[in-house]
């Protein structure tokens, strides 16, 4: 696929911005507070990292060096511009979020170019990250946008570890690479157990598949093994250097993450989050995983073990999907199952699937960002009978969006365009709704 990926960006980048700008005619409050310097929008954990750019830990309650908050991005901003009061602390935190990320949208174009066949479903799922309602997280100082930033470089060197002999000296360079980023990743936010799962179950994944394809070219598994060491690795790493300061300080290694209980984190068993909705986008974030996991799972089915006949869902069942997506899976499963199963019509359209499905089968990238995603929702189970912030985790970052993106070439690019445009127009209106709701200090996620 080619395309000008700057060129490309243009149109993504002025449609986020044009969502923004309605909302700050709706409320110029927006704007104002935004860029202003005197006290004003100190949301949440921008609150955290500002005064630890200015005082490091020590306006916590817990050790002022070792806490829920990681280390790298108020590093980062004390080195880079040496502000001087708290409220320019988050203005600066705001700029470079914001900088940040209108420069992660080229580089996910790169990182889709590498993988996705279409450049109809390249450019609607990078619009979609840009316009998403939860890309407010990205701008108004969170760690969300240095964590993307980080995570599509890593991606992209994932990408491109598959394109080179193993044993060449730029291999070497891009696995040292792929190390440094995820000890950096580490250091940005909780990274190591979500890097852990999801390099392993990637790896797993593909050993697994790669067992049951037939007439193909069989998967390098002990690169890949050695790719997934250098990860867990990096990220392991990454932590123990904070780590290390929480035993010197506080005598706890996981003191970062027992700080979790602050917002009401507790290890447990919550399985009311499944099938009641304490937040609609909340309880609709934490299923779209584990039904693009399913859909995965049932195209590397078809395309490795026998031939599945999907269907378009029907319109009451999209409506379902976004509004309760337990009822969603079980009348769509019904109707799959009668599909395949029954010799009776069930006069719904056939979808057959496209050359871009082979892809999925042997992609680690694909399956590391696919279980990325899911071990939010896992963590979330075991850990918040609430399901606080699981839409930032899953939509903040790129990771699911490029799930988004390679299940989507798997089906014919006309159907799957429609579907995308809807969700982008509803995104887009959402989006200037969650900048309202960010001005008057609700809670958006």
């Amino acid at each position: 696929m080619k395309f000008n990926i700057f060129l490309t960006s243009i149109p993504i980048i002025l449609g986020s911005i044009l969502c923004t700008i309605t909302a700050i005619i709706i409320n110029p409050e927006i704007f104002t507070s935004f860029f202003s310097t005197s006290p004003t929008k100190l949301f949440m954990d921008v609150e955290h990292y500002s005064n630890m750019v200015m005082y490091g830990y020590s306006h916590l309650v817990v050790h002022p060096s070792c806490n829920a908050f990681y280390p790298l991005w108020p590093w980062l901003i004390r080195t880079l511009v040496k502000p001087q009061t708290v409220d320019e602390a988050a203005f600066y935190f705001r700029i470079f979020s914001s900088l940040l990320s209108l420069v992660s949208i080229p580089l996910f174009l790169l990182l889709l170019k590498q993988n996705i066949k279409s450049y109809k479903i390249a450019f609607l799922t990078v619009a979609l990250y840009a316009i998403s309602p939860l890309s407010v997280f990205r701008m108004i100082g969170y760690t969300e946008s240095i964590f993307s930033i980080l995570s599509l470089i890593l991606l992209i060197l994932l990408t491109q570890l598959k394109r080179i002999s193993k044993t060449s000296v730029k291999s070497i360079i891009l696995l040292t690479s792929v190390f440094l980023l995820s000890l950096l990743l580490s250091l940005t936010r909780p990274f190591l157990f979500q890097a852990i799962f999801a390099s392993i179950m990637a790896l797993v994944s593909i050993i697994v598949i790669d067992r049951l394809q037939k007439n193909s070219t069989p998967i390098d598994l002990k690169f890949y093994s050695i790719v997934s060491f250098i990860i867990c690795l990096g990220a392991l790493i990454g932590y123990c250097i904070y780590g290390y300061s929480c035993i010197e300080f506080r005598g706890d290694f996981f003191a970062p993450f027992h700080d979790q209980k602050l917002w009401g984190k507790q290890l447990g068993f919550y399985p009311q989050v499944f099938l009641i909705p304490v937040k609609f986008a909340d309880f609709t974030s934490i299923y779209l995983p584990i039904i693009a996991l399913i859909i995965s799972i049932l195209i590397c089915i078809s395309t490795n073990i026998k031939k599945i006949i999907f269907i378009a869902p029907k319109l009451w069942q999209w409506i379902l999907l976004f509004a309760y997506p337990p009822a969603f899976l079980a009348f769509y499963t019904l109707d799959l199952k009668k599909a395949n199963f029954s010799k009776k019509s069930i006069n719904s359209e056939d979808i057959n699937l496209t050359q871009g499905a082979k892809n999925i089968s042997s992609s680690y990238v694909f399956w590391f960002c696919m279980y990325f995603a899911l071990i939010h929702c896992i963590g979330v189970f075991l850990t918040d009978p609430y399901i606080a912030s699981i839409r930032r985790y899953i939509f903040g970052s790129p990771y699911f969006f490029l799930v988004i993106a390679y299940i989507s070439q798997c089906f014919p690019t006309r159907k799957v365009s429609k579907l995308l445009l809807w969700v982008l127009g509803a995104s887009g209106v959402l989006l200037i709704q969650y900048w309202i709701d960010y001005s008057k200090d609700r809670w958006i996620g």
